[in-house]
């Protein structure tokens, strides 16, 4: 019937502890610290005291199992069998005397660990409140390392052959510092142009000078996969579902502003300019036109269980004549799938990852918006050509899809209170009394 609402679902909230250890782990995101002494990143460590503040509530973090886990677990199970099929005769082992099991359980502990993080998060993020609040952080978390580039603090640059540099900060790898800032941009407008519900209102004025400085540094990082997931991101946005049709053409003319204002920052860095100009003149992508051929001849060869996890990337330092390295990455998320675990693994794999990324398409009428959707394209193209499989911005991005998705849910009581909030599919929800504190977006 027309008009008729449906309640909130009313459940149990985990407490601030566990929220708190969630915004850590989101806030330490862009802050990989490579080539340190200790070889444990620091967002791998957030996780896992993510993790181990759930294991206080099991039973909240992980009151609901979203469908796409059950394709992850699947994807496990054709890990370990392509481990063991392959293992009788790891390249690894014969490349660097490595011990092979070692390098796959460690491979496989930080995968298991991120897809901890993906459940837990669908379920805090089921809170309109938590939601918006873990993208707060995360849009301020990376202005913040976006600066110190910009500031001389901790900065890298990288000397290009052809000249020119590619800077970024703590070390890090170019294109994976480009991919994060570009999540962190569409994090950022989507909070003032892109939520239905709540959209950023208090410390408006600082989104676009704030947007200028990290542009500026995604830019010179020189990677053109970052600025193009960036590009076809703001593309998503600018589909805003507002409902008014001054509120659409505001947004639609303030973020093809934004894209206008990136291409001119790109084309005014010579480097950038320059490496865009070899991929469109001479179709050069650093290597990846090599890399790719050779993957696909490996997965002709081994299409079941393809040539095994870790034993897949000798392979490929082998066929590209790898002399120093020995190993090389697949710079394509599906490609390193199918490689590693074949179809066994590919095939629930992507399953998983398609339920995320339908969730999001369907939230777009509800009160997040596009953002989901914005953020899932920009990770989509990010894992062209990259390989973020282990990486804790995919997997708590693919968590917001999901939680967006589905029905928020109120804390739960002795009884719903006269007048309590309800949920409306075509206007988001708005949080009930007594959920747990979260950072305003002044105090961060």
């Amino acid at each position: 019937m027309t008009g008729v609402t449906a309640p909130a679902v009313v459940a149990p909230v985990p407490g601030r502890l566990v929220h708190w250890a969630f915004y850590l782990f989101v806030l330490s995101i862009p802050f990989e610290f490579p080539g340190r002494s200790f070889p444990v990143e620091i967002p791998t460590i957030a996780a896992a005291l993510f993790v181990l503040a759930t294991l206080l509530e099991p039973r909240r973090c992980y009151a609901r199992t979203p469908p796409a886990l059950l394709f992850f677990a699947a994807y496990f199970y054709a890990y370990w069998m392509s481990a063991a099929v392959n293992g009788r005769a790891p390249v690894a082992t014969d490349m660097n005397a490595a011990d092979y099991w070692i390098e796959v359980t460690r491979l496989f502990v930080l995968e298991l660990e991120m897809v901890l993080t993906f459940w837990a998060g669908v379920n805090l993020m089921r809170s309109q409140k938590t939601a918006r609040a873990a993208l707060v952080v995360f849009a301020v978390a990376c202005v913040l390392e976006a600066l110190l580039p910009l500031l001389g603090v901790a900065r890298t640059a990288r000397a290009q052959w052809g000249g020119g540099e590619r800077v970024t900060a703590l070390g890090q790898n170019p294109n994976h510092n480009a991919d994060v800032l570009a999540a962190g941009l569409i994090a950022l407008l989507g909070l003032r142009y892109g939520l239905q519900h709540q959209p950023l209102r208090r410390g408006r004025w600082l989104v676009w000078p704030a947007f200028g400085v990290s542009a500026i540094s995604l830019v010179n990082t020189g990677s053109r996969g970052g600025l193009l997931s960036l590009g076809l991101g703001l593309v998503v946005l600018t589909l805003t579902g507002a409902r008014s049709g001054w509120a659409k053409l505001r947004s639609g003319a303030v973020l093809a502003l934004g894209i206008a204002a990136l291409v001119y920052t790109a084309y005014s860095n010579d480097l950038m300019r320059r490496r865009l100009e070899d991929t469109i003149e001479h179709g050069k992508f650093t290597h990846r036109e090599r890399l790719f051929p050779a993957l696909l001849a490996m997965f002709d060869e081994r299409p079941v269980f393809g040539w095994g996890p870790v034993n897949n990337k000798y392979e490929l330092g082998i066929r590209q004549d790898e002399r120093v390295r020995r190993r090389r990455d697949a710079h394509n998320l599906v490609l390193e799938v199918l490689t590693a675990t074949g179809l066994a693994g590919a095939i629930p794999f992507c399953a998983g990852i398609g339920l995320c990324v339908v969730g999001a398409w369907r939230s777009r009428r509800g009160a997040h918006g596009f953002v989901p959707f914005a953020l899932c394209v920009v990770m989509g193209m990010a894992n062209m050509s990259g390989n973020l499989i282990a990486s804790q911005l995919l997997w708590l991005v693919l968590a917001y899809a999901v939680a967006a998705s589905l029905r928020p849910r109120e804390v739960a009581g002795p009884g719903p209170p006269a007048g309590a909030p309800v949920w409306r599919a075509t206007s988001g929800w708005s949080p009930g009394r007594g959920e747990p504190a979260v950072p305003s977006v002044a105090a961060i």
